[in-house]
């Protein structure tokens, strides 16, 4: 069987799309089935999306494979082979107002409409799915929930030196709370740093760090207090010591297809805090703390607890490697592939 796969987001600048896709590349390389040829299909040059969908991905559904795989919402607009299409979530659709103005009304017209091309579409959460058949009116049957994996090789906790030489790299001298991923208004930086501020009257040698570049304007970063430290870019490497040296990682975003961070954070045995949205609840019940979404006092009382309580923060930090052990790359790329050889049938 031959599997066709839009790469494209495996070209640099790479996003969370890209650690999706590396994923279940390698669950696939894993298994290592003679019986499944994959062919990357990638841009030889900065490609712009829809002319890479209209042009490009056209082309490759007519190439000969027997499905092609696109990890990015977008199938091709007259596919010539079954396709299948990850809709990592459908938030453009219910809150537009999270994004830039130029992008909603796109995916609004896009996502429906390639979820109703599509043979059969991969979704991470029974959350998203059950909005997806909702939203973009598919029957249930066509929607496949396969939850994300971690790759615990890398990401476990990390020894008190290995911690401790990523820390003195990044000049992080006090205790910090970490927020990992890209800033955007639904992420909740908002409510991050309405919970450290009020901290800091009980708790005063303590910062904020927001690891991860800036996508969109966030009116609460107009002016950053000296205490939040801004790290756009932190290497491959250096992510799982510092998600391990943190004293606790909020999540307090607002709406997510999956939220990967979370499930690294846990791997590494931090602490985290997480708002109850639908996604959080359904996949890290049991390892993480969650507050009521949207409630900063809430999320401030959450993490004082935490810094506070020792016993609270040991059996936090001793759930999420245990938790995270059930989310495998191996399981997903297995997942895909049962997925693949029912369309191509």
């Amino acid at each position: 069987m031959r599997i066709g796969v839009d790469a494209k987001c495996l070209q640099p600048p790479k996003a969370g799309v890209a650690r999706y896709l590396e994923g279940v590349l390698g669950g696939l390389e894993a298994l290592d089935d003679p019986a499944l040829s994959l062919e990357l299909v990638r841009p030889r040059r900065r490609r712009r999306t829809l002319p890479w969908v209209v042009w490009d991905l056209q082309r490759a559904s007519g190439s000969g494979i027997d499905v092609l795989h696109c990890p990015f919402y977008y199938p091709p607009f007259a596919p010539r082979c079954p396709t299948t299409v990850a809709i990592h979530d459908v938030l453009p659709l219910e809150h537009p107002e999270w994004f830039p103005r130029r992008w909603p009304e796109t995916l609004r017209m896009m996502i429906p409409a390639g979820a109703r091309r599509a043979a059969a579409i991969v979704t991470f959460s029974k959350a998203t799915a059950e909005r997806i058949v909702e939203l973009c009116r598919v029957p249930p049957v066509r929607v496949r929930v396969v939850p994300h994996g971690v790759d615990r090789r890398r990401f476990a906790p990390q020894t008190p030196d290995r911690a401790q030489a990523v820390l003195r790299a990044l000049a992080l001298e006090r205790p910090f709370v970490l927020q990992l991923g890209a800033i955007e208004p639904r992420r909740g930086v908002d409510l991050a740093l309405r919970a450290v501020a009020s901290l800091r009257a009980r708790i005063g040698d303590l910062e904020l760090v927001l690891a991860g570049p800036q996508r969109t304007p966030v009116p609460a970063l107009t002016t950053t207090p000296e205490w939040a430290r801004r790290v756009e870019v932190v290497s491959d490497e250096d992510v799982p010591a510092l998600l391990s040296a943190a004293e606790a990682v909020v999540a307090p975003s607002r709406g997510e297809g999956f939220d990967l961070p979370v499930l690294e954070a846990l791997a590494c045995g931090a602490p985290v805090v997480a708002s109850d949205i639908d996604v959080h609840v359904e996949h890290f019940t049991g390892a993480a703390a969650f507050f009521p979404d949207g409630d900063a006092e809430a999320l401030e009382a959450a993490l004082m607890r935490v810094l506070a309580d020792s016993e609270h923060a040991r059996a936090l930090r001793a759930a999420g490697p245990a938790l995270a052990s059930r989310f495998t790359w191996d399981a997903s790329a297995r997942s895909h592939l049962e997925v693949w050889r029912e369309v191509a049938r």
